[in-house]
């Protein structure tokens, strides 16, 4: 299994490999490739992994330097994509644009799983490995596996709803590096900023709600309640440690839950549709054939202009953004 992008992106991933190995009676053996999105990301879900199903860690991306000093979430500027020379990397980008890129994928036993939830379902034996972008998934016994591999690790599963107090709605607004959106390669796949609008329009048309418990998690929860503010909508921060782990155990709690295309909205989506809470996705198509989000509502959104002063390759992130990426991993743990 390949796995590029953040530590929800490689729960994602996770996911889907367990539920092919489930399918295919197959283990699987994990390789983290964080470069690859464009935005450095080192390995996350180290904890949540059991013994023998670690390949490699550090999978390199060909013309880059891997002992550069790169910034966790922040745009890699020095990435091959990013340069005008022509590059193994640019190669494969091209492949991308004439389409070429799914029949060599077919030939090495490589299914890509495009975040279709109906490719993953359907894969055979044929395959030998799978990769992202990952599907977003609600099936039981995944489910339950990641609960006891959070447990296990020592975590608050978010696959457990265990705040059962007053009506809990957490809006989930991802910043950081949305905000170089437009500044870099189409490559990097990154959507723009959702207007802050689109939040208050969900807002007013949920009945009688009572804002009394509303809270935003965000990459950047201080400028993510800012922009809310802006549009008369007040909410509440929970936390600034930067956890991803604490910020998600939070999400999932959620009764009502407003998040986007964001991975890391997607796996909170998963958890509060597990935990029986109901979720408002923005920019999210529904999968016609995949009808296991009853308690979801997709919507589109709209996007903050990308002649707005938010947006900078250079963008800056808050204190304590990503601290949980701090711990380093390397197979020679496992």
């Amino acid at each position: 299994m390949k796995l590029t992008g953040g530590a929800t992106a490689q729960c994602l991933g996770l996911m889907n490999a367990i539920y092919a190995s489930n399918k295919l009676k197959m283990p699987f053996k994990v390789s983290y490739f964080p470069f690859s999105t464009g935005t450095y990301w080192p390995f996350a879900i180290g904890d949540l992994l059991e013994k023998g199903e670690i390949l490699n860690v550090n999978s390199p991306t060909k013309g880059l330097d891997s002992n550069d000093d790169f910034e966790i979430g922040k745009i890699i500027q020095n990435h091959p994509l990013m340069r005008k020379k022509f590059s193994y990397e640019k190669l494969l980008s091209l492949m991308r644009k004439l389409n070429l890129e799914p029949g060599l994928q077919f030939l090495r036993r490589e299914l890509t799983v495009l975040a279709k939830p109906d490719r993953l379902i359907n894969i055979n034996n044929y395959f030998l490995s799978i990769s992202g972008g990952y599907a977003a998934i609600n099936e039981a016994e995944v489910n339950q596996s990641m609960h006891e591999r959070f447990l296990n690790a020592g975590k608050k599963s978010p696959f457990e709803k265990t705040i059962k107090e007053k009506t809990l709605i957490v809006i989930h607004y991802r910043l950081g590096d949305k905000k170089a959106t437009g500044r870099h390669p189409r490559d990097f796949n990154s959507d723009l900023v959702i207007d802050p609008q689109s939040y208050l329009e969900i807002l007013n048309k949920i009945p009688k709600l009572n804002l009394e418990n509303l809270f935003v998690v965000s990459d950047e929860p201080h400028l993510a309640q800012k922009l809310l503010s802006g549009v008369n909508v007040n909410a509440k921060i929970n936390s600034t440690s930067g956890d991803i782990w604490d910020d998600l155990f939070f999400m999932s709690q959620a009764d009502i839950f407003i998040g986007s295309r964001s991975q890391v909205s997607q796996l909170a989506n998963i958890c509060v549709e597990h935990n029986g809470g109901i979720s408002y996705m923005f920019s999210v198509l529904a999968n016609k054939n995949y009808k296991k989000f009853k308690n979801t509502t997709y919507l589109p959104t709209k996007f903050i202009p990308t002649d707005d002063e938010i947006y900078n390759l250079n963008f800056q992130l808050e204190a304590n953004s990503h601290s949980a990426y701090n711990k380093n991993y390397s197979k020679n743990n496992f």
